[in-house]
């Protein structure tokens, strides 16, 4: 006969214990089966599906822009070619099996597809009177450039919006005065050459625009305050930054956005679009280049 075992209440306070700890952990591991693996694919999913295109004749290289898209009618842009796109209206976009998106007729329309939700707008092109405008914005840089009399002096436009933002930096302490304006073909010309005889025509293209091809002649482009790299550690640059699309400019060739623009961070420079235009533009984190679906890039070597 055996003998009845006594009851131990430190073992029986062990057991107790180590059975919380179990149903503990097989409830912390039923939670972690339930979400984690949703996290994982959502964090390891491309957030943009945009790629690079190649530059070719007929396309248009993009960066990757936060949902918004531009192309040229008759364009392309390359999309991640390993997700499945679709296009809600293939007159104004088409996009094939390998994620190549060609834009047929001035319109917007979205990109989508399981992951992805993009803003696609279609731009039309036209020349008038030797100058380029982009459904309607009128476009400088190293691809596109101004006839030689094109010679407006600082646009009216551009003048009063330029005084109401200078007005509303003092409302805040902040001294934004016009550093640099209106230049003509003619003073250009004296200014590139004087920087290729300085450091050469390579290293003066990454900061001089070329005859013909400097915003300032557009008349809708302000240098603000001192032509310095300090100035972007001014709290004057910080509020310019912040605040210059309520007033209708951009900074136009932003930090890191070198390749696409193709001149370096210039904090001080800003270029007239109009309000609407300006904020939208502020909101994708773009610049021009990218808004308008165009590139800029010289199509030879400086002749001299």
């Amino acid at each position: 006969m055996k003998m009845a075992r006594q009851w131990n209440p430190k073992l029986s306070k062990g057991i107790a214990w180590t059975s919380l700890v179990i149903c503990l952990g097989v409830l912390t591991f039923s939670i972690w089966l339930l979400f984690v693996p949703n996290a994982h694919n959502q964090s390891g999913a491309p957030r943009n599906g945009l790629i690079a295109a190649n530059a070719k004749a007929g396309e248009t290289t993009q960066g990757e822009s936060d949902g918004f898209l531009a192309v040229l009618e008759g364009n392309t842009i390359q999309l991640d070619s390993s997700i499945h796109w679709d296009t809600s209206d293939s007159a104004v976009a088409d996009v094939d099996k390998n994620g190549v998106v060609t834009g047929k007729m001035q319109g917007t329309c979205q990109l989508t597809s399981q992951e992805e939700c993009i803003q696609l707008t279609v731009r039309q092109l036209e020349e008038r009177n030797g100058c380029t405008y982009v459904d309607g914005i009128l476009i400088v840089n190293k691809s596109y450039g101004l006839p030689e009399d094109y010679n407006p002096g600082l646009q009216p436009v551009a003048e009063a919006a330029f005084e109401q933002l200078c007005a509303g930096a003092a409302e805040e302490g902040l001294n934004i005065y016009d550093g640099s304006d209106f230049r003509d073909y003619a003073y250009q010309v004296k200014i590139y050459n004087n920087y290729c005889e300085l450091y050469g025509w390579e290293k003066a293209d990454t900061f001089s625009a070329r005859p013909g091809h400097s915003e300032h002649q557009t008349g809708l482009t302000i240098d603000c305050n001192t032509i310095d790299d300090a100035f972007g550690e001014t709290p004057e640059a910080a509020w310019l930054a912040e605040h210059c699309a309520e007033y209708g400019f951009i900074i136009r060739f932003p930090e890191e956005k070198e390749a696409i623009t193709g001149y370096q961070y210039e904090p001080w420079h800003i270029r007239y679009v109009g309000v609407d235009t300006a904020k939208e533009i502020q909101k994708y984190n773009l610049t021009l280049e990218e808004y308008l679906g165009v590139d800029s890039v010289y199509a030879e070597p400086w002749q001299g």
